[in-house]
């Protein structure tokens, strides 16, 4: 092979064994660059090398300075910095080389001085490791390695290594690339050696045991397989010489360049070469090859020296039979050594080899199906394992090792095959289901969306999440869907994943950036936004993160877990122990120290409280509560230490019964119980899980003065009470012996042995009050944790809880000894309850005492070790237990359940939050309020320094109050501990007591006065308004009791004195110019007179020294606690602008009075000067009573700038004009100043997915205008729904619910996009003239509501509209009518009316309510019927307010209230009319129409039924009444005519005669009952007639325009125009009969049977001739034709019904002929030899895609259908449901295949088996899908028979069968796209059976376009199956949709119909007559199938001779004669 080919070759052109061009393979071609692509790669080439000079200069530097090192006595800090440094730069110099490598190969200097940094860096490491390890001394004669001049100072990267010229280094290089290139020729023909040697060693053992093999199997094959054996190995001989022969080329030409290559730096590196080859060899190249096969010179070799191998050259497999076997000694050298080309980079390869061997083996990670980390595993895998010249098999085990879960399942079944096309398949599906880029871009917004919320103090959180944001913005380029994130609105989305502060920088940031640019900023601004603010928050030493994580480790305490688990620490540092304080020695502590141990307990104690030593571990720097190592008593087990205990405890008992003899009870009082101990490890500290535990005196009636005082257990789950046997015992009561059952959580029911005890008692710790006990129960054991009894300690740790401090005794060295259960009612009624925040604990008060309730943390946090249930159910019976011994140490664990019930009431708040409208009015005055206002009245004063002074407002005259400054004391102390704990909180508290001092509003009480008896001691404590922070309000506890009393008990609180909410409100829209204002402290301001002050006595330390004595001091105000405070401010407020008349405007009177909503004052004017004129007004008014108007806030700057500074809010400096954004809170509602706009500030707090959360989230938007009332309805229907499914609290949201709700709080934010202008008119309004109120209401099944909208007219005849206030509640859980729903929504529609005409003070307001129900229209102009008491009380609501003129209709789409009915999104609320109003509103007439309201019916269910009795008389005609017995015209005139002669007869007009009527007699009979129903039907108009009145008929008559007239027999007959016609006198002038009449239908029947049942036409025309005109004849006619039964026999029509809908086999995607319907058809005639016989088709259709197939049948016999059936499953697959109609071959096969399967496996047969499905007889369309099959098929055969001259063969028949089969399954299913050249190729059935078809663009499914052209034919059919069913829903399966006829729904059949039964080969009237006996209904309820008994015409004795004949038919197949009903 040439030089040439070789190279090409080695390029990857062609390989030398395959001469013929390969085609690169897609990932394997070579990429050209650019010229801009090459200037960026040489530029990045410059840079590498400019930083592998710096970095190697680094490395220089610290190897020569090892030497120093080494030369000196390093320390070991020395040698590990030196460690450090080398192996740090000298990783850096080796990553900077493969950058470098990457782009170029690297020059001979880089490469050589790599392999000496790697080299030397070694020594140098191992030498410094030996001199830590102190073994440098073995080490001492190491020589350095020959490195060259790298150690030399001198030496640098800015010159070549080598000495040499720059004409040498040129002619060097020259010379040393070609060399490389042979010995890189060299190093790959020995590997190919190698290679090929194991192969044939490999090969030889496999064909040798193949052959030992065969040769036992055959022995004549032997000399075969030697002689094949002989050819191989010729094959492999000449493939080894070719080798050889290549090889010994590159060596040669290795020796002459090496000889050519002499100077210094050659020999340099051939010695660096020789001794790195000698040293590090790899174990796969062998040492003979290193050492014999290579000449010394040549032995230059670098192992650390890489190559650079570009990525995109592909890898050459080389052919591997031409090379000899290798001779026995190894030698492979050859002279042909001109041949070579170059050598050297065996070097680099060996260098290469080495150093990937010294890093860690790379592997892929595993996959399991995160497309986020497809892309880079996938670029790992390629990497590792897909580039590597291995086969396609092995790299599929190595995927399926690499992948997991999700990813592992999909690429599941390619690793079955094992294939090439199987490993390429597999990296196809990965790539389109995890490497799509939809896909991964839709999972990072997924991610995103998912993100928690970050925590506002947690950096690191923030950091991480701030990474995941930077990966988005890296993906962004190459995924596109993630542009989105550009969008201000995602941008939104993520900003609530962010803390508050966060988002508020990044919205000032926001502003900043728009402001220069006008846009939104980009994501890539976000995310560095981010990234900055990450940095800062994650600083690691000025960051909160690092602060807070320098505190955590330092030991905190907590009081909130549990006492009974202890932490342990463990140290192994050396300490010494401290001296002892007491004797100064070392050695021992206090506890220990013999000498404090000698002296008394009261010595001790007194030394460490001198001391100031720590009462718990007897340390210093802390007290005892704070104490976290509190020693345990050795002798009591209290958490005391030892030496600190007294046996001189004193017990809390005021009569010691002494015990029995027997008693075993300790010396300390107290028990051991064994607990069991839990594995949690928690920090010891306080204990506040506290339960209903009470101390109680307990006694016996008999001896009530012997009482023991234990804990009683209030347990509201127990229905018994218990008490411990050895108390019972000590109470010296009788016990009678009994047997308890008990019923724990434990689920079992435990029999125990006890005792009952009557006649006990209990009372209070500190009451009184005397209960009696039930029967009790002993018990050995009650299961309380002794850590739950409530001390006064745990109400010290909790604010709301601190006044109880005192009421509550600390812990008692008592036992538990009484648990009391539900039948001790008295014991458990609560009569007061103290409640705290969320997961706060609770008190509450029984007549036993106080109790205190919860725990600090959720129950998840519980930490207890014992978990006690207390819910016991109690039944005596046999007494078999345990012994009680042995119950003691018995300990049950349950788990511990907590569930917080919502109150009904919070419900109900949520729901009707709207709805709080009743008027002060609807309140009326109690007698205490009476009371109330005559002190206040009497008491007022006006003091000279301008302050109102009120009384207190006692109940009684100064009453009596015990002293209780003792309680006052303790609970000052319980806040002198906070203050000293919390600095701010203090100096937050001081700061306020000396305000209030300093201004005067309380005083230090005189030593003269401090023993007045009339006084009450308030305690204090602070509190923080949740929105103003840092501000502290102290406020004093009137409440707080003291011996059952407390001042709040003997305050009247009086009325209700402050404006409404919503009044005001609504006040402050009316104008255009806006106020609003605060009384400075304003309860502070009206004076208490001086008598009453001492009621408000508290105590406080002189300037706030805490370490002084506290102080008495008295207020000299009202004061916030006090419940007659607010009432006693708004009186006074209210009298102070009553005492202005005459001095200030009534407009600043009233504003006073009316615009206050307690302290914050509001209100609106027209113009800028009537404001400024109010505000002075005001202030000068307020200023009387001292009171300030401060913090004034107004749209306008213009009033703004007469008010002082001091006085306005903190905002006044904003400028409108530049944008800054002024919010302010108006009464709790969002009012932006500079738009004069309300906004709502929503915040979506993060609450559970649970209906408590669901409660809370709906209950926090705060809406008292109802402007977002149709969005709220929308929350509260979803919480209506929870609660009818009675959802638990805690319970997850049901998934039908979730979605809803997750919707409905996505949407919650967009409410601050909702902006209502604060004023009811707009700026531009001129003004008013005319005001209306208009109310609209409306109701649905969902809920109801209403809204009134305020319109303005002005003088110029502007219009002005605006939604004053709305509301939406639910409708009730009870069913109710949509009436009564709308009359509720009128009702509130009427109360809304009244609450803003009586705020609004508009006169002249005209007031209008509209409805879109008439029937509330009706009811409410209702004034004569009684109605329902619901109905009626509401009506009489509407109309004590309203009166029905006011009342209008309006259409449903014109109703806004609709909305308030159905609810809507923030979106559709944003975009609709709510706000504004309907249109009709703005127009400037309101043009309604005259409603005419229609009376109420009788059926309304609304009346009321009432009992009329009243007598009607009728004169009833009886001869009309005995016609309707007639049934027959002739039997009735008969019968008349005869009883006319009895008359006649009877009054002997003429003789008597006997035989038929005469012809006169009967024509008389017909006039005389014509005339009797003329005379019942046409009364008035013969009255009107025989007046002769002109135009005495009326028009609206039916005989009006027949001009009718009476003849001289009185009958009314018709006039006409025919009067001069020649026609006879009854046809000119017939006699009239009404429509309705039984006479009418007489007549019509008798004609039309002596016609003989001809059609409607001639039947009129034969009664008309026969002188009869019947109003309305035709239909009379054609209702008698209908119902005829002859007629219907004759000609009736078979039954007809709606098309019944497709069956689900249809419709369903399934292979063909899954399931399939059958039909025979022929016969045909066929020849053979010369017998002609009848042969059948079978034709099997495709429910699904319309295929068919056909099989021939011999006969229709069984046997011959389940041959077919057979072929037919063997060819097409088994079938699930065959359809077919009743055949008996098919009916047959059907009896058969159930007998047969009767015997097998049902589940084998259920799962595999056919069902067949049958249709009814003689319903041929309902197999229409096969019978038009049949149709085709017989016009195909008959066209392909048309030309055959002779008789078909079998063969012949089922040739030309199958072509018809091939024609058919060719037929388009649809013909969209027939006419159109460019659409796709119609669809066919062949699509889904043969998968041949064209390419359809764009290909559905999960295959693309190029899968057609693969040679994996699964994949095409795969494609191609998946195209078909796309376009068959597509294009076919909707075509299906359209019924094409039977559109209508006809009457079902009902059973005991008479029909008859359609027979085509039978006359009309020989078919069959039958009676219908049973229906068979469809899905859709309609009857389609009949099952008919057919009459039997052979009787035998009046009965039916032959058995009862049953058939089904459809209907379409009889006529029904007779209907059932």
């Amino acid at each position: 092979m040439s030089d040439t080919q070789t190279e090409t070759c080695r390029k990857g052109e062609i390989s030398p064994a395959q001469p013929e061009a390969t085609e690169l393979r897609r990932s394997e071609r070579a990429r050209t660059l650019t010229e801009k692509g090459k200037e960026l790669q040489e530029a990045k080439l410059k840079g590498l090398k400019r930083q592998y000079r710096i970095v190697y200069e680094k490395w220089r530097y610290y190897a020569r300075l090892s030497k120093e090192i080494f030369s000196d006595e390093a320390s070991q800090e020395e040698l590990n910095e030196l460690i450090h440094n080398i192996e740090s730069s000298c990783s850096n110099v080796k990553a900077i080389y493969e950058e470098l490598r990457q782009v170029q190969i690297p020059e001979q200097d880089l490469r050589r001085r790599i392999d000496v940094c790697i080299s030397l860096s070694g020594f140098i490491v191992k030498r410094a490791q030996m001199h830590l390890e102190g073994h440098a001394s073995d080490e001492i004669e190491e020589p350095w390695p020959d490195v060259g001049s790298v150690l030399d100072s001198t030496s640098s990267l800015s010159r070549p290594l080598s000495h040499q010229t720059k004409c040498s280094s040129t002619h060097s290089s020259i010379h040393s690339g070609k060399r490389n290139e042979a010995v890189a020729e060299a190093a790959a023909c020995q590997e190919v050696l190698a290679v090929l040697e194991e192969q044939d060693r490999e090969v030889s053992e496999l064909q040798r045991l193949e052959a030992e093999s065969k040769l036992r199997m055959a022995q004549f094959e032997s000399e075969d397989l030697a002689r094949k054996q002989a050819m191989q190995d010729k094959r492999r001989n000449l493939e080894r010489l070719e080798e050889i022969k290549k090889l010994n080329a590159a060596r040669a030409r290795v020796r002459v360049y090496d000889q050519a290559e002499g100077d210094i730096e050659a020999a340099e590196l051939k010695q660096d070469a020789l001794s790195v080859i000698d040293n590090k060899v790899p174990d796969f190249i062998s040492s003979s090859f290193v050492h014999k096969s290579l000449p010394a010179p040549t032995q230059v070799l670098h192992a650390s020296s890489p190559s650079f191998i570009p990525k995109s050259q592909p890898v050459v497999h080389q052919d591997q039979n031409h090379l000899p076997q290798r001779t026995p000694q190894g030698s492979l050298y050859s002279p042909l050594m001109a041949q070579a080309q170059n050598g050297s980079d065996l070097v680099s390869t060996l260098a290469e080899v080495m150093s990937a061997n010294r890093l860690p083996i790379s592997e892929p990670a595993l996959f399991t199906g995160d497309p986020l980390k497809f892309k880079d595993w996938r670029l790992s895998f390629e990497t590792l394992i897909d580039r590597k010249n291995i086969p396609k098999n092995e790299k599929l085990y190595y995927l399926r090792k690499y992948l997991g879960g999700a990813a592992k399942k999909t690429v599941e079944g390619f690793f079955l095959l094992g294939t090439e096309e199987a490993y390429d398949s597999a990296w196809q599906l990965l790539e389109k289901r995890f490497g799509d880029p939809f896909i991964i871009g839709k999972s990072f917004r997924d991610k995103l969306h998912g993100w928690p919320k970050i925590s506002s103090k947690d950096g690191c959180e923030l950091r991480e999440f701030t990474d995941f944001l930077k990966s988005c913005e890296a993906a962004m380029p190459h995924l596109k869907t993630l542009e989105v994130l550009n969008d201000c609105n995602e941008n939104q989305r993520i900003l609530l994943k962010l803390p508050d502060w966060l988002v508020s920088r990044w919205n000032r940031k926001v502003m900043e950036f728009r402001q220069v640019y006008g846009d939104y900023p980009k994501f890539k601004e976000f995310v560095d936004f981010l990234s900055n603010e990450s940095d800062l928050a994650c600083d690691p030493i000025s960051s909160v993160q690092a602060l807070r994580s320098v505190e955590a480790t330092k030991p905190k305490y907590s009081r909130n877990q549990p006492s009974q688990a202890k932490t342990f620490y463990t140290n192994t540092t050396q300490s010494t122990f401290p001296a002892c304080v007491f004797c100064k020695r070392t050695g021992h502590g206090l506890a220990k120290c013999r000498r404090f141990i000698e002296k008394d307990v009261q010595d001790r104690v007194k030394f460490v409280r001198t001391e100031k030593l720590c009462f718990g571990c007897l340390q210093t720097g802390h007290h005892s509560r704070r104490c976290e190592n509190k020693s345990t008593c050795e002798k009591c087990q209290k958490r005391h230490p030892t030496c600190l205990h007294d046996d001189k405890f004193k017990e809390y008992q005021r009569s010691v019964v002494k015990e029995s003899g027997d008693s075993k009870e300790k010396a300390d009082g107290t028990e051991i119980v064994a607990v069991a101990i839990t594995n949690t490890i928690r920090q010891e500290g306080p204990n506040t899980q506290t339960s209903t535990i009470i101390p109680v005196w307990v006694s016996s009636t008999k001896l009530p003065d012997q009482e023991i005082l234990v804990y009683a257990l209030l347990d509201t789950q127990s229905d018994t009470t218990f008490i411990l046997d050895e108390v019972a015992q000590r109470l010296k009561v009788n016990m009678e012996n009994a047997s308890l059952q008990l019923s724990t959580m434990s689920s079992r029911s435990t029999t125990i042995r006890c005792h009952k005890v009557s006649g006990l008692q209990v009372r209070g710790h500190n009451s009184e009050k005397i209960i009696h006990l039930p029967a009790v129960f002993t018990r050995e054991f009650i299961p309380v944790n002794r850590s739950h009894i409530p001390t006064s300690d745990t109400a010290l740790k909790w604010p709301h809880l601190e006044q109880l401090a005192n009421k509550i005794p600390p812990a008692l060295d008592c036992e538990v000894g009484l648990l009391i259960g539900y039948n001790c009612q008295q014991a458990l009624l609560p009569k007061e309850i103290l409640f705290g925040e969320e997961n706060h604990p609770y008190a509450q008060r029984t007549d036993l005492g106080w109790s205190i309730v919860g725990c600090s943390y959720p129950a998840d946090d519980y930490g207890d070790a014992i978990g006690v249930s207390h819910r016991t159910l109690v039944c005596p019976v046999m007494p078999t237990v345990k012994p009680s011994v042995e119950l003691k140490q018995e300990v049950h664990f349950v788990c511990r359940n907590v569930v917080k019930e919502v109150l009904p009431t919070d419900i109900i708040k949520a729901l009707e939050l709207d709805l709080t409208d009743h008027s002060a009015d609807d309140n009326p005055v109690s007698q205490e309020d009476i009371l109330f206002l005559s002190k206040v009245k009497e008491g007022v004063k006006h003091k000279e320094d301008g302050h109102l002074e009120l009384p207190l407002p006692f109940k009684t005259e100064n009453p009596s109050l015990p002293d209780n400054k003792q309680s006052a004391i303790h609970r000052l102390i319980s806040l002198k501990r906070r203050l000293r704990r919390d600095k701010q909180y203090y100096e937050d508290y001081v700061h306020f007591m000396s305000d209030i001092i300093s201004r005067g509003d309380a005083e230090r009480v005189p030593s003269s006065e401090l023993d007045n008896k009339s006084a009450w001691y308030i305690p204090h404590h602070g509190v923080y308004h949740p929105h103003k922070p840092g501000k502290i309000r102290v406020v004093f506890d009137c409440s707080a009791r003291f011996q059952e009393a407390s001042l709040n008990d003997h305050l009247l609180t009086g009325p209700d004195l402050t404006n409404t909410l919503v009044g005001v409100l609504c006040r402050f829209r009316k104008g255009p110019i806006a106020i609003m204002c605060d009384i400075e402290r304003m309860f502070h301001q009206f004076h208490v007179t001086k008598e009453h002050q001492d009621y408000l006595r508290f105590l406080w330390w002189d300037n706030g020294n805490l370490d002084s004595k506290p102080s008495v001091y008295r207020m000299r105000v009202h004061l916030f606690g006090a419940a007659s405070s607010p009432g006693c401010s708004n009186f006074g407020l209210k009298y102070l602008a009553s005492q202005g008349h005459g001095s200030f405007s009534e407009e600043a009177i009233k504003f006073i009075q009316r615009s206050f909503y307690v302290d914050d004052g509001l209100t609106s004017v027209s113009t800028s000067a009537e404001a400024i004129h109010l505000v002075d007004e005001a202030r000068a008014l307020c200023k009387t009573g001292n009171l300030r108007l401060h913090k004034f806030v107004s749209n306008d700057m213009e009033v703004i700038a007469t008010i002082p500074p001091e006085d306005c809010a903190q905002a006044r400096d904003l400028d409108m004009a530049l944008g800054e954004l002024h919010i302010e809170r108006a009464l709790g509602v969002q009012w932006c100043i500079e738009a004069d706009e309300f906004q709502f500030r929503v915040i979506v707090k993060k609450n559970p997915m649970t209906r408590r959360g669901v409660l809370s989230t709906v209950a926090s938007v705060y809406d008292p205008l109802g402007f977002v009332a149709p969005f709220l309805l929308v929350g509260k229907q979803i919480l209506q729904v929870l609660c009818k499914d009675k959802v638990s609290w805690d319970e997850d949201l049901p998934e039908h619910i979730l979605p809803q709700w997750e919707s409905w709080l996505r949407d919650l934010p967009h409410l601050a996009d909702l902006k209502i202008p604060r004023s009811y008119l707009s700026s531009n309004f001129d003004r008013p003239v005319s005001y209306e109120l208009h109310s609209f209401s409306d109701a649905s099944l969902s809920g109801y509501g209403a809204c009134s909208y305020l319109r303005a007219t002005s003088e110029t005849g502007q219009i002005s509209c605006s939604l004053v206030i709305g509301k939406a509640r639910v409708t009730p859980t009870k069913q109710t009518t949509i009436p009564r729903l709308e009359l509720s929504a009128a009702v509130t529609s009427v109360r809304n009316g009244n609450i803003v005409k009586r705020e609004l003070e508009i006169e002249d307001l005209q007031e209008y309510y509209w409805t879109d129900s008439r029937v509330v229209l009706g009811y409410v102009n209702n004034d004569a019927k009684r109605f329902h008491t619901f109905v009626a009380n509401r009506i009489q609501r509407i109309r004590s307010s309203t009166c029905p003129a006011q009342w209008r209709h309006v259409s449903s789409e014109n109703n806004p209230a609709d909305y308030a009915s159905r609810g809507l999104s923030a979106a559709q609320l944003k975009e609709s009319n709510w706000l504004k109003g309907p249109d009709f509103l703005w127009q400037k007439i309101l043009l309604c129409e005259e409603e005419v309201v229609r009376d109420l019916e009788i059926t309304d269910p609304e009346l009321r039924k009432t009992n009329i009795h009243t007598i009607r008389t009728k004169e009833i005609d009886l001869m009309v009444t005995r016609f309707a017995k007639f049934s027959d015209w002739s039997s009735l005139v008969r019968a008349v005519a005869r009883l006319k002669r009895f008359v006649r007869e009877f009054k002997g007009i003429q003789p008597r005669r006997n035989g038929m009527t005469s012809l006169e007699e009967r024509k008389a009979a017909e006039n005389v009952i014509i005339k009797i129903v003329q005379d019942d039907a046409f009364a008035e108009d013969i009255r009107h007639i025989k007046l002769q009145k002109e135009n005495y008929l009326n028009k609206h008559s039916n005989l009006h325009r027949l001009s009718p007239f009476l003849d001289k027999e009185g009958l009314l007959r018709v006039g006409g125009r025919l009067t001069r016609s020649s026609l006879d006198y009854d046809v000119k002038h017939p006699a009239l009969l009404p429509k309705k009449s039984h006479i009418s239908a007489l007549l019509v029947k008798h004609h039309h049977e002596r016609i003989y049942h001809q059609g409607r036409g001639m039947t009129m025309n034969e009664i008309r001739a026969n002188g009869i005109w019947i109003l309305g004849c035709g239909s009379v006619v054609s209702s008698h034709i209908y119902k005829c039964v002859k007629c219907r026999r004759y000609r009736g029509t078979t039954e007809i019904q709606k098309m019944a809908d497709l069956p689900e086999e249809r419709t369903e995607t399934s292979p063909p002929f899954t399931c399939c319907g059958i039909d025979c058809f022929g016969p045909f005639i066929v020849k053979e030899g010369r017998k002609e016989l009848k042969r059948y088709g079978l034709l099997f259709t495709c429910l699904c895609s319309r295929a068919v197939h056909i099989e021939t049948l011999d006969d229709l016999t069984t046997d011959a259908f389940i041959n077919a059936l057979r072929v037919f499953v063997a060819i097409r697959g088994p079938v699930r449901q065959i359809r077919c109609d009743q055949g008996t071959n098919f009916m047959g096969a059907r009896r058969e295949f159930s007998d047969l399967l009767r015997g097998m496996d049902q589940e084998r047969v259920r799962a595999i088996g056919c069902e067949f499905v049958v249709n009814v007889p003689s319903a041929s369309h309902m197999g229409g899908v096969w019978e038009r099959q049949i149709r085709t098929i017989r016009s195909i055969l008959n066209a392909m028979l048309d030309g055959s001259a002779c008789r078909l063969d079998s063969t012949t028949l089922r040739t030309f069968l199958y072509e018809t089969m091939a024609i058919i399954n060719s037929r388009p299913l649809s013909v969209e796209h027939l006419h159109d050249p460019t659409g796709p190729e119609p669809l066919t059935p062949n699509h889904i059976l043969t998968m041949k078809s064209s390419v359809i663009v764009p290909p559905p499914g999960n295959f693309d376009k190029q899968d057609l052209y693969l040679r994996k034919r699964w994949k095409r059919v795969q494609f191609l199956a998946n195209e078909f069913w796309q376009r068959w829903k597509r294009e076919y399966l909707l075509n299906l949709q359209l019924r094409q006829k039977w559109q209508r729904t006809s009457r079902n059949s009902q059973v005991n119909d008479i029909v008859i039964l359609q027979d085509e080969s039978a006359q009309r009237n020989e078919w069959k007559l039958a009676r219908v006996v049973e229906t068979y209904s469809s899905a859709d309820g309609i009857v389609r199938k009949l099952k008919l008994l057919l009459s039997d015409t052979t009787l035998v004795k009046g009965k039916p001779h032959s058995r009862s004949v049953y058939l089904e038919r459809p209907v379409h197949k009889v006529v029904t004669l007779i209907e059932a009903s």
